[in-house]
């Protein structure tokens, strides 16, 4: 009997287990830019470096890059995606985001949140400040570019809001 009920708590156990992990996504990355067109953004939001990811029921994320990497948003902010970025996703919205930052007015500010606007723009966040951009910039996975490209570039640029 004792051996039974063992057995019974071991399958049970198991099957708890295998219930959680079938709720959580993982994925190698080459669907990351589909997962993001059904929650209403472009696939330019993300380079083209996605190795993989991992997606909860709850809308946490996971996304890992092969490397860090730095991209111009309209050919003048400086951007930066660390090689590890988390948050939360839903229908048009991004939330505490962690691992992507901005360098607008001389500094490096995180961006918190990326919020598709009822006039197809997107809306960055950082803390309190917002600014938008057309939808249509993103319509491609930026290509990382070298480090002092994109310092160059930043030296000519000054505002962001």
């Amino acid at each position: 009997m004792a051996m039974d009920m063992r057995l019974l708590v071991v399958v049970l156990l198991l099957s708890f287990s295998c219930a959680s992990q079938a709720q959580s996504v993982t994925s190698d990355g080459s669907d990351v830019y589909e997962r993001l067109e059904t929650f209403g953004f472009p696939e330019g939001l993300l380079p083209h470096i996605v190795t993989g990811y991992t997606f909860e029921p709850s809308g946490r994320f996971t996304l890992y890059l092969a490397s860090k990497c730095q991209v111009l948003i309209q050919d003048k902010y400086p951007l930066i995606y660390e090689k590890k970025i988390t948050g939360m996703l839903s229908y048009g919205r991004l939330q505490g985001l962690k691992g992507i930052t901005v360098k607008a007015l001389y500094v490096w500010w995180g961006i918190t949140g990326i919020a598709l606007g009822d006039d197809h723009s997107l809306y960055f966040e950082i803390g309190i400040l917002s600014t938008s951009f057309p939808y249509s910039n993103f319509d491609d996975p930026p290509v990382c570019e070298g480090h002092s490209s994109v310092e160059e570039a930043f030296m000519d640029s000054t505002s962001f809001f």
